[in-house]
């Protein structure tokens, strides 16, 4: 509304309500005087499609200008074009139209402006194709004797009564496995054995149900919903001392999903997710102190916490307020942990760390893009 009536200075810009579409939030940046980056023309109108979500999104998109009531005259278009629109980023155009054509388009002084977005999806074939076959043979290996060339022997062990160290060993169970398979998906379990070895090798400190499901996902098998909920812990304890990354990183998510934090617990987690390099996790119990500091004053003592957690809870409160749209800087120092993998992940990287180790190997394997592509919507 009132478009005539906005500021004219380049780099200053208006933004839409935020509005849904494919599960992200979205909104318009405009700039009335034209944007600042290189190549926007003085007297042309910016406009950019902005992703508010934390995760990236492939979308088609466009942006069209019609006239009001001459439907004679020229619209203006975009063009619909595939775009990887990364968290909370910009894709537009920095010359839309010239603002003297773009004043004549108004309709009782409000600009309307059509976003075009359609989602990427794969086309339906139409016949049956088989798929990949790889995994369904995989899983035909597991835990079979003949296909194997390493063994091992895992005794669970348990708690003998309550509230007693005294432990006692069940009777162990057998597991078989190729060494190729482990060095690919469990390096560190690969390397506790050579192909061929005749002894089996003894697994202590594991449960020989959790041995299996470790296993079974190296063979490309799915750990259920339910058994991770069961098992986080355990799963998570595992796979971080066999090296099996991605299983630990769903253990964990599904911890962080299931535990509430509270002022009672809230220290015991933190600890515990420090031990384990849970980003994720910490993440959320960052959140937690951020938003309940005057709670745990007093309650809580923070004397055995790292020294540098203060840089994860002055993180936390610096995410809050740019979600409230507060704070300029550094989005990747502010990133939340599931961007930052996500983009680890697609650079092929190791996703598995704490934040500062993250965002370092992020900053070492960046690589600088054109001005064009990146928009910086603070005025």
């Amino acid at each position: 509304h009132g478009f005539a009536g906005l500021p004219t200075a380049r780099g200053v810009s208006v933004k839409s309500p935020e509005f849904s579409c494919f599960g992200h939030q979205w909104l318009v940046v405009l700039y009335p005087g034209g944007g600042r980056l290189e190549g926007s023309k003085e007297g042309h109108v910016s406009v950019y499609l902005h992703n508010q979500s934390p995760e990236s999104i492939q979308a088609y998109f466009k942006f069209v200008l019609k006239h009001p009531t001459d439907q004679t005259k020229r619209s203006f278009e975009t063009g619909y074009a595939i775009q990887s629109f990364v968290a909370r980023e910009g894709k537009g155009r920095h010359n839309f139209a010239k603002r003297e054509t773009v004043l004549t388009y108004l309709n009782n002084g409000t600009l309307t402006l059509e976003v075009h977005l359609r989602s990427r999806k794969k086309a339906e074939s139409s016949g049956y194709v088989p798929s990949n076959s790889f995994n369904n043979n995989m899983l035909k290996g597991f835990n079979n004797e003949e296909m194997s060339d390493v063994t091992f022997e895992v005794g669970g062990e348990v708690e003998s009564a309550a509230n007693r160290r005294k432990r006692a060993k069940t009777t162990p169970t057998t597991f078989h496995a190729g060494h190729l398979i482990l060095k690919l998906n469990a390096p560190s379990l690969a390397d506790m054995c050579k192909p061929g070895d005749e002894a089996a090798v003894p697994i202590n400190g594991v449960e020989p149900e959790v041995f299996k499901m470790l296993l079974y996902f190296c063979y490309g098998g799915k750990v259920s919903e339910d058994e991770l909920e069961a098992n986080a812990k355990a799963i998570i304890e595992a796979a971080d001392r066999f090296g099996i990354v991605n299983l630990k990183l769903q253990a964990e998510a599904v911890l962080t999903k299931q535990t509430e934090v509270t002022v009672d617990n809230m220290l015991d987690n933190l600890l515990y997710a420090t031990s384990k390099n849970l980003a994720l996790f910490l993440e959320k119990i960052m959140d937690f102190v951020a938003e309940n500091g005057s709670m745990l004053l007093g309650k809580v003592s923070f004397g055995d916490v790292p020294s540098n957690l203060i840089s994860d809870i002055l993180t936390a409160v610096a995410q809050g307020k740019k979600s409230a749209g507060g704070v300029a800087g550094d989005d990747l120092q502010i990133m939340r942990v599931g961007e930052m993998r996500k983009r680890l992940h697609d650079k092929g990287l190791c996703i598995d760390g704490d934040r500062e180790t993250m965002i370092a190997l992020l900053r070492e394997n960046s690589e600088s893009s054109p001005s064009a592509s990146r928009v910086k919507l603070e005025p």
